[in-house]
């Protein structure tokens, strides 16, 4: 900088910043600066500092309580899916497995549809678990459901019209998002989908880690319960050789 020269804006923010401490040995200038604030009115840099650290604390304070609700939300699913784990344990029997999956996920999990298919197992399905259990040929599915099954893993979104038609069948009309998991356990056994008629409910920015877990515990029970019925193509070599 010279006396003869001003200097520019650029020249007075690189002296300030190079000089931090000037205006505390100069506390008169900062009482002299004024700044529109969002309102289009002059404030003093004091006030105006001390506005964005009010800014700035309201910002946090609503991450924080962002992070409380998400916490409180995964506590209330870990104890739902701590009763359903209990249940499916507990659970002697095909039928009883079904029914207390089914109660629990209506129930504590207030979801719209449930979809479980058993792959290439004759097991019998009685009474109203008709509507959201059977049996299938897993050489059979249908296109839109191997790819959803293409990565193995638990998926959560709004699906296409065909994936939720293929997983839900008729009650599929009002269902606007769903999660579905693989079950495996010692070989592919089939899969559980899960539907709300919200489309945010199952978001795909959702976390999988709790059905993927309700999908493991699932899958070592119908492992347990299941192999005790025949398969499908043993069952019909034996029908035609009769």
């Amino acid at each position: 900088m010279t006396d003869q020269t001003p200097a520019s804006a650029d020249q007075v923010a690189a002296y300030l910043r190079e000089h931090a401490d000037f205006f505390q040995h100069r506390p008169e200038l900062l009482e002299l600066l004024r700044l529109p604030d969002s309102k289009g009115e002059a404030v003093s840099l004091l006030e105006r500092q001390a506005s964005i650290l009010r800014e700035r604390n309201t910002e946090l304070r609503d991450r924080l309580n962002g992070l409380l609700d998400v916490a409180r939300e995964n506590d209330h699913l870990f104890d739902k899916t701590r009763r359903l784990t209990l249940a499916l344990l507990e659970a002697r029997g095909a039928e009883k497995l079904f029914r207390n999956l089914l109660t629990s996920l209506s129930t504590d999990f207030r979801c719209d549809q449930v979809a479980l298919m058993l792959y290439d197992r004759e097991v019998p399905i009685l009474g109203d678990l008709r509507n959201q259990i059977r049996c299938v040929d897993s050489d059979a599915l249908p296109s839109a459901l191997n790819h959803l099954l293409r990565s193995g893993k638990a998926v959560c979104g709004a699906m296409r019209t065909e994936e939720m038609e293929a997983l839900f069948q008729d009650n599929a009309t009002d269902i606007r998002s769903a999660a579905m998991v693989p079950l495996e356990y010692q070989g592919r056994l089939g899969l559980l989908a899960i539907g709300s008629k919200s489309a945010m409910h199952f978001r795909s920015s959702l976390g999988t880690l709790f059905i993927t877990h309700i999908g493991q515990v699932l899958s070592r029970r119908l492992h347990e319960v299941v192999r005790q019925y025949p398969h499908q193509a043993a069952k019909k070599t034996s029908d035609i050789n009769s």
